[in-house]
């Protein structure tokens, strides 16, 4: 492969790129629709016991980095649980962490939004 070649990225970089972004950026998304819905705590266990569900289905894959996927969406399934309990002290610490894990979640999909971008425009 010519030096010319190796410049531009490959159809596999950009898939994985363009997924990448998708899944922060939605799930950001996704966790902020559930903070502002889940007003009650049964609302919020009911949500929480859900993403927890899915979390446990993701870590019984056979592909490590399904796994890791899996314990963040555990993990995420947690904090939405224990962010309206009756505790108040556990609620502030969860719904703190929520919060800055949906921050998170939206910076790094803008932020590998605008890394596909810089890539696709270099294919062309």
């Amino acid at each position: 492969m010519s030096n010319f070649e190796s410049e531009f990225p490959s159809t596999e970089t950009l898939i994985r790129l363009r997924n990448t972004a998708l899944f922060y950026f939605i799930s950001g998304l996704v966790l902020a629709v559930i903070q502002f819905l889940a007003r009650q705590w049964v609302i919020a266990a009911v949500a929480g016991i859900i993403i927890c569900a899915v979390g446990i289905g993701w870590l019984m894959a056979n592909n490590p980095v399904n796994k890791k996927t899996g314990a963040l969406i555990t993990a995420i399934g947690v904090m939405v649980t224990l962010s309206k309990t009756p505790i108040k002290p556990l609620t502030v610490l969860m719904g703190t962490l929520l919060s800055i894990t949906i921050i998170g979640f939206l910076a790094m999909g803008v932020k590998s939004l605008i890394r596909y971008f810089i890539a696709q425009s270099k294919q062309y």
